[in-house]
C-alpha cells in the first residue's frame, strides 16, 4: 500500500496534461531550507540555511499548472544540539549541500492567471505536490554524496503585481524515500535500511518572483469566446 501511495503522489502532476494550455512563467526564488529527521525531531526550522531556486511553470488553465524546479540549499544536523541522553551518547552529525531537481503539480484554490484575465483573481492560495531527487554534491568530509528520491508536498500564495510580474510565497516539505540523508539508519544494524526508521525530511520556505513569458487562449471580454492573445 505504501508503494501505491508514493506512486500516486509522483503521478498526480501529470494528470494536468489533459488541460488546455494557457501560459508559461519563469521565476527565481530565495528562502531557507532546514532538515527534520532522526537527529532533529523537534524544530521545523532547525539550522536554517540559505536556499536559492529557479523554475519554469506551464499553466494549463486558471486552476492547474506543471512546474519544473531546481534549487540549492545546505542541510545539517548535530546530536550535540539536543538534550536527549541517547543522542548525546550517539553523537551523530552531518552537513550536506543539496541540489534538488523536481517536477511538481500546482492546484490553485481560486481561478488565477498572470497577467490577470477578466474572470480570474489577482491572488490565490495553492497546493503543490510532486516528486524529485536531491543530489548531495558536497559533504562534511568532502566525499561524493548520493541521490535521495523525494515526495514533495506544500502550500503557497501567489499575487499578481502587474506588467506580467507576480510575487509568490511557498512552504513545502520533502519526504525522503531512503534513509541516507542524515547518515542515521536502522538502529538494529540489519543489512537493509528499515522503513520504520526512515524519518528523513527537509522543508523549504521561499519567496519567489515570477514573470509571464507568453500567454495563449485568452477570453474575449464581449462575447466570452476563446481568442489567441
Amino acid at each position: 500500500m505504501k508503494q501505491i501511495f508514493y506512486l500516486l503522489f509522483l503521478l498526480l502532476p501529470l494528470s494536468v496534461l489533459a488541460q488546455p494550455a494557457a501560459s508559461l512563467d519563469f521565476g527565481l526564488g530565495m528562502g531557507v531550507g532546514a532538515y527534520y529527521g532522526d537527529i532533529n525531531q523537534e524544530r521545523p526550522f532547525y539550522k536554517p540555511n540559505l536556499e536559492i531556486e529557479g523554475f519554469v511553470r506551464y499553466n494549463f488553465d486558471a486552476r492547474y499548472a506543471l512546474r519544473g524546479s531546481i534549487l540549492n540549499t545546505k542541510l545539517e544536523g548535530y546530536d550535540e544540539d539536543f538534550d536527549n541522553y541517547y543522542q548525546k551518547k550517539r553523537n551523530a552529525a552531518f552537513s550536506k549541500s543539496v541540489l534538488e531537481v523536481s517536477l511538481l503539480g500546482e492546484v490553485n484554490f481560486f481561478p488565477y492567471l498572470n497577467p490577470k484575465d477578466w474572470d480570474t483573481s489577482t491572488n490565490t492560495l495553492y497546493a503543490v505536490v510532486g516528486g524529485g531527487v536531491a543530489m548531495e554534491y558536497k559533504t562534511k568530509d568532502r566525499k561524493k554524496g548520493g541521490r535521495v528520491p523525494l515526495i514533495i508536498m506544500g502550500v503557497g500564495y501567489k499575487r499578481v503585481l502587474g506588467s506580467r510580474w507576480a510575487l509568490e510565497v511557498e512552504w513545502a516539505f520533502r519526504k525522503c524515500l531512503n534513509d541516507e540523508l542524515d547518515g542515521v539508519i536502522d538502529p538494529t544494524h540489519s543489512d537493509k535500511t528499515s522503513r520504520l526508521f526512515n524519518n528523513d525530511w527537509y522543508n523549504v520556505l521561499a519567496v519567489k518572483l515570477s514573470y509571464n513569458l507568453w500567454s495563449l487562449g485568452g477570453k474575449c471580454r464581449t462575447f466570452e469566446k476563446d481568442t489567441d492573445l
